[in-house]
């Protein structure tokens, strides 16, 4: 009676030592836990919004509007996403290029291309924008132009938080009367600085054939 009931109460030291030495793995893993859910997303500019319709653009270089006569696909809206140090009235320089489409040959005569109307509801200047054609001897400039808006905004964002600027675009240039026939598909890329650093992201902007607007 003796001799069990003290086998059932006792505990040997290495008993003790095997659990003291598995507890501590659950303690570093308890610590651990909190970091890795402070880790905030890094930030970034992203296109985030397009519209395809009937468009009435502005005629940037002479005035009035037209209307396309077929769906024209345009970015309408781009996005900042802020990292880990709130932004308060930072001044943000903002440049979009609009660049000519690919495999689309006009060796004669001009057509218009797309440029930058307004962003965030601020519409921009004719000394902001810049609209370059190719050109030769004799037949002088022709194809589509090269257009670039570059600008400044005030901004302000929450750290870890996400700002989104509306941008409408209008017809860059001038044209000849130059049939386009095929679909034509503008690259768009945005370049957004902040203090030392530039963040960009890439979109499009396409036009059918038949759109009349070109």
């Amino acid at each position: 009676m003796t001799e069990d009931s003290q086998h059932s109460t006792g505990f040997s030291r290495r008993t003790i030592m095997k659990g003291a030495a598995w507890s501590v793995p659950v303690v570093a893993a308890v610590v651990a836990t909190p970091l890795a859910a402070a880790s905030i997303t890094p930030t970034s500019v992203a296109w985030t919004g397009t519209s395809t319709s009937l468009a009435t653009l502005q005629l940037l270089d002479g005035g009035g509007t037209l209307s396309a006569q077929a769906l024209v696909t345009l970015p309408t809206e781009f996005s900042i996403r802020n990292g880990s140090s709130a932004r308060t009235a930072e001044i943000a320089t903002i440049s979009v290029t609009v660049g000519r489409p690919a495999g689309i040959n006009i060796p004669v005569g001009r057509a218009r291309g797309f440029g930058v109307q307004s962003v965030n509801g601020v519409t921009t200047t004719a000394g902001e924008r810049t609209a370059t054609y190719q050109t030769a001897p004799i037949v002088g400039q022709f194809g589509f132009p090269l257009t670039t808006w570059t600008g400044t905004r005030t901004i302000t964002i929450a750290s870890d938080g996400t700002l989104v600027m509306p941008i409408a675009f209008g017809l860059a240039g001038t044209s000849t009367g130059v049939a386009v026939s095929a679909l034509a598909s503008f690259p768009v890329t945005l370049n957004v600085t902040l203090g030392a650093d530039t963040y960009t992201a890439v979109s499009s902007v396409t036009v059918p054939v038949g759109a009349g607007i070109l």
